[in-house]
């Protein structure tokens, strides 16, 4: 029955279907052949076909729920404790910030922001006053965006430069422990512990290419899940002595790891020896790092 006694001409039979419509059938036939009115199956109501880029949209409201947190088994994680999302800095700027325009996070952590800016034709300036962020920052930068770091990528406009970091021992010396172990670690291309205190004598871990997860759980701790890992010890001692090396040892065998690095300024004559003798006895290799090498980015053919 037609609801409106006044339109009897919205009754009527369309693509097969008689029943009452919302629009006459000149209307009809017209929105059918510019291809808005559409019938998926012989037989059914037809439908309006609606267009995405015809849409208003649905405001944005001031809580935002759509975007998952950064957890535990996202790819994106770095393991910096405060990171966010990036889907969740593409919004904010987008919703802030033209192509072209400058970006300044004066508090930039692991750089999500910075990293978002690049890829959306921003230019940008990152801040952090620990070094540890910047060297995350600036690893970050060349894996996701492929920028170059340096001068002249930077002058040629096709790179980027970490200003104000402690390349040298004598500042390194002067971070506080906790920084520099963060430092040493990241350098080498590792994860650093989130904790101070607990870290049962590793430092941070390497995991090589390729690893595949194979221990999974709430369990299992921080990227513990995969099972293939290098564990790293730092001392920020002028040289590392033989007692160090002992400790370090006892948590190999613990852990049933058959490689580690460890970083010092120097080592004693005794703790070079003794890393000699507990490969030998065991089959374990400890590779020593200084600092000097890695400011002199000579530890490439040793971490192989």
């Amino acid at each position: 029955m037609n609801p409106n006694p006044d339109r009897p001409n919205l009754t009527y039979e369309f693509l097969g279907v008689k029943r009452v419509w919302r629009w006459t059938k000149e209307r009809m036939q017209e929105a059918y052949e510019a291809g808005i009115v559409v019938q998926t199956k012989p037989g059914t109501v037809p439908q309006m076909k609606r267009y995405l880029d015809e849409q208003e949209g649905r405001p944005i409201d001031t809580v935002w729920t759509d975007i998952p947190p950064i957890n535990s088994q996202a790819q994106e994680r770095l393991g910096y404790p405060t990171q966010k999302p990036l889907a969740l800095l593409d919004r904010i700027v987008q919703m802030s910030s033209n192509k072209g325009d400058i970006v300044l996070d004066a508090f930039c952590g692991c750089g999500t922001a910075i990293v978002s800016a690049q890829n959306l034709g921003r230019q940008w300036i990152g801040i952090d006053v620990s070094p540890t962020a910047c060297r995350v920052m600036a690893k970050r930068l060349r894996d996701v965006t492929g920028l170059k770091e340096g001068q002249s990528a930077w002058l040629a406009g096709q790179g980027f430069i970490v200003e104000g970091l402690p390349w040298s021992e004598t500042k390194l010396k002067a971070l506080p422990p906790f920084e520099f172990e963060n430092w040493a670690v990241i350098a080498l291309g590792g994860i650093p512990n989130k904790t101070q205190v607990g870290d049962m004598g590793i430092d941070g871990r390497i995991f090589p290419a390729g690893t595949a997860p194979e221990k999974r759980g709430k369990d299992t701790g921080h990227l513990d899940f995969m099972d293939d890992w290098y564990p790293v010890q730092v001392k920020q001692t002028a040289k590392a002595g033989r007692p160090d090396i002992d400790s370090f040892e006892a948590m190999m065998t613990r852990n049933d790891r058959k490689k580690g690095f460890f970083v010092s300024f120097d080592y004693s004559s005794d703790a070079i020896t003794e890393i000699g003798a507990f490969f030998r006895k065991s089959g374990r290799v400890i590779i020593p790092l200084t600092v000097r090498e890695i400011l002199d980015e000579q530890i490439a053919h040793k971490l192989a």
